[in-house]
């Protein structure tokens, strides 16, 4: 099972593109197999994981690698001070 879903949030976090790197939509996900994936400094390796098609196109126009995403997670409605509250009530209760 993948990751990521089609139609999630996720921030693209790429070392080989940083300038593409920013929030993006899964459009498609690949079937999981073994993928050449470049690396930094011009090598490649074999991962067997999921492809993701973003709303961000890769400049060859090949899929994205599971590695190269982020999940995006949901703002908290609560303040820090609220949720340490809750926290250091939680500790009293579990060392009595």
């Amino acid at each position: 099972m993948s990751y990521f879903k089609v139609g999630e949030e996720c921030i693209l976090q790429s070392a080989l593109h940083p300038h593409l790197n920013g929030d993006c939509v899964v459009l498609k996900v690949g079937e999981k197999k073994d993928r050449k994936t470049k690396i930094v400094g011009g090598g490649q390796e074999i991962r067997n994981d999921y492809a993701y098609t973003l709303t961000i196109k890769t400049p060859s126009g090949n899929t994205w690698a599971e590695s190269a995403l982020r999940k995006k997670h949901k703002p908290s409605n609560e303040s820090l001070s609220s949720m340490i509250a809750e926290l250091n009530v939680k500790s009293k209760v579990e060392s009595k």
